[in-house]
């Protein structure tokens, strides 16, 4: 796999993205997970913000993730704005 793969994509906000994709570095392919930002140049560019992770730990990450989701919805159910990005530093 040298070549990336995008998996999935989604607005953070106005001026940035979330990017999931399949990558590879220093040999070694992993699942990315990176804030991108829109350049002046209307080009989307990424940012430090992220994870990469090695196949084996894909499943811990889905188990974390809904978990969240699922601890979301019992500590504040019907939260307005539930779908609205998160804006904040990170």
């Amino acid at each position: 796999m040298s070549e990336e793969k995008i998996i999935h994509e989604f607005k953070k906000n106005a001026n940035e993205m979330v990017m999931v994709k399949f990558a590879e570095f220093k040999g070694k392919k992993l699942l990315d997970l990176r804030v991108f930002y829109l350049s002046e140049d209307g080009s989307w560019r990424p940012t430090p913000k992220g994870i990469s992770l090695r196949r084996e730990l894909i499943p811990e990450l889905k188990l974390a993730v809904d978990k969240a989701a699922k601890e979301w919805e019992r500590e504040l159910p019907g939260v307005p704005g539930d779908s609205e990005p998160v804006r904040g530093d990170g």
